[in-house]
Order: C-alpha cells, then structure tokens, then sequence
C-alpha cells in the first residue's frame, strides 16, 4: 500500500516575527512549518534538515495565493508504506499563538492507494519493460476490490527519452467516471498529460516523451530519479479492466552545427561512443528526430521504435519491426553462422591430417 496526501487548502500558521519570512528559508528558518518524508528515502526517522532527500517543507507561505478549495497546498505520494508528518513551532510564541485558539493549525486528509492487484509500485529504470494490470500473482490471494487506485512510477535512465506504447487496453465501460489511464509528467505534474477511457481506447498512440518532460520544472535543490507517472483509477469492477503498457527508453542522436544528425555516434558491435559506455545507440530510428535503440531490441517481437507518422501500426512497417529489416537481419546472422561451420570444419580437417602425418 502507498500513502497519498493532501494538505488542503491552506495552513492556520498564526502571525508572529518568525512566521513572516519566505517558504525558501523553511528548511533552516524558525518558521512554523509541516514537515512530511519517507524513512525509506532518508533511512531515518528523523526529519531531514534539507530537501535534497525528496523531503517537504511547508509553511504559511507556501504559495498559498495561488491554490484554491479544488487544488491543495500540496499533494505527496509516497513511494514506500510510510509516510512521517513533524509538526514544527516556534516554542516562544506557541503558547499565546495556539494553545488558546480552538482551530486546527493544518487540515490534511490521506488514503491508501496501490493494492497488491497493481503490482510494483515503482519500477527501475531499464532500456525497455512492460507493465500489465492487473497484476496476476495478485489475483491468487487477494479478493478484487470494487474500486482500486493504481499508482506507477516508472524510472527512465537519465539523458534518454522513452517511448510509451499501449496494448489491449479493456475498460468495462465506455464512461471515464468508470475507469481511466493517465500519464502524468513531473514537468506538469498537476495536470494529465494522456488520460484513456473507455471511449477514446483507440487513440491511444504517443510521441515520445524528452528527458526535458521527465524533469521537475521547479528547482528544489533535490534532483529526482527521471521517471514517468501512471494513474489507473477503476470504479466499476476493476478487476475485470486489463491493459499493457510497453516502454522503451531511447538514445538521441545529437546534431551537427550545420543541423544534420552526428551519425558518428552510432555504433556497432556492441560498442558506443556516447559518454556512459551503454551501447545504446546501433539502430537509428526512421525519421528526422535522431532517435535510436540498441541492437538487441531490433526484431525481438515488440515495436520499440516510434512511429513517424504518429501510428504504431506504421512501425511494423518501417521500423525496427520491418520485415526487410529482420529479413536481412536473419540472413546476416545465417551467414554468419554458415562461416563458423566452415570455419569449424576446417579446423577438424586440418587437425585430422595433422593427426595422420604424426602417426606415420
């Protein structure tokens, strides 16, 4: 189970000469402040003196203008089952700013979300991977629910785009108040990037997301994972939805000064030139956008490649999934395979005769 929560609408923070600096100074200020982490992330259960552990400070000043009843101060998901809360006041104005008023400093509500019917809640970054509800070893020892809230994070290694691709999508209805799929980016992370529902099922084709989309827009001093977050929300026997999501992480080609793609970066036999040694850039995808994959994704079953006109049916035609290019594929690796025959061949013979002459 993952915890989510909202602090709704604003703090009761009282006015005193502590409480009128900037929320940037939360963290080492005297402010009154909510203090929220994860014990998983900082391997303590003390609260963090800084941000750079993905901890949160939160105080009168938080951006409080720009919120209203529908949108909270903050909304936190947890990556792990436990989520700590500190409240923090300042001991000299406590007493006459709160002790003697009845109204609550901060209002928060949670839930648990992600049942064990979702599966791993976060999954490691890899250059490729896929993600299917419901979760099937679940299904064994659990009682469907009758109504669930998955939560994914996936992780993408950084400096690389990734491309996200659905497959036998199922709702049980065609209403989205019934069940939906959203994809949300942590550039734009308040609002859905994809939402899927019953009735839009087929158009579920997407370009494919930069590592500048899976970056924080704002700066908190902590850089996170790079990742990609997906949201399934089902009302009506859940259960009975079923879906596949498929990614594949990509390499981008960078450009010449005079705008063509630096092709001397690709690669073959498994060597690379880009600066982490990965060998991750030896097929260049169709189209002008630079985009490339390892070799060993190449004619393995699964569509990596993005399509360049936006279609995934157009990849099994000229992407990595060609049939030309796997033809030729197979026909190298035959060849190959018919000169180490020979080659082996040789050997015995050679080594047959060398046999002979020493036994004379």
């Amino acid at each position: 189970m993952l915890f989510l929560l909202r602090s709704e609408y604003f703090f009761f923070f009282q006015e005193h000469p502590f409480n009128t600096g900037s929320c940037d100074e939360c963290w080492e200020g005297r402010l009154d402040k909510l203090v929220v982490w994860e014990p998983g992330s900082t391997n303590s259960t003390k609260p963090p003196s800084n941000g750079l552990t993905g901890g949160h400070c939160l105080c009168k000043n938080t951006n409080v203008l720009s919120f209203t009843k529908s949108k909270p101060v903050a909304k936190i998901v947890s990556s792990t089952e436990s989520l700590f809360l500190e409240l923090l006041v300042d001991g000299a104005h406590a007493a006459s700013s709160y002790f003697k008023h009845p109204a609550p400093l901060f209002e928060a509500t949670y839930e648990f979300v992600h049942s064990p019917l979702c599966g791993p809640a976060v999954i490691p970054a890899s250059t490729e991977g896929e993600l299917h509800f419901p979760h099937l070893e679940a299904l064994g020892y659990t009682e469907p629910p009758r109504s669930i809230r998955c939560i994914w994070e996936i992780r993408v290694n950084r400096e690389r785009d990734v491309w996200l691709h659905f497959d036998k999508v199922k709702f049980t209805t065609r209403e989205c108040q019934d069940g939906r799929l959203e994809v949300y980016l942590p550039s734009r992370p308040d609002h859905p990037f994809l939402s899927i529902c019953g009735h839009n099922v087929s158009s579920k084709d997407m370009p494919p997301l930069t590592s500048l989309d899976l970056t924080p827009s704002i700066g908190t001093g902590f850089l996170p994972q790079p990742s990609v977050k997906i949201q399934f929300i089902g009302t009506t026997t859940p259960a009975r939805a079923a879906f596949k999501i498929a990614w594949t992480e990509l390499y981008h080609l960078p450009r010449n000064p005079d705008g063509t793609l630096m092709t001397s970066k690709l690669t073959e036999g498994g060597a690379t030139s880009s600066p982490d040694g990965g060998g991750d850039c030896e097929f260049l995808c169709p189209g002008e956008s630079g985009l490339c994959i390892p070799a060993a994704l190449v004619c393995n079953g699964v569509v990596n490649c993005p399509a360049v006109g936006g279609r995934y049916n157009e990849s099994l035609e000229t992407g990595d999934e060609a049939p030309e290019v796997c033809h030729a594929r197979t026909a190298e690796e035959d060849y190959n395979w018919l000169m180490i025959g020979l080659g082996a061949g040789g050997g015995a013979l050679l080594a047959v005769a060398s046999l002979l002459l020493v036994c004379r």
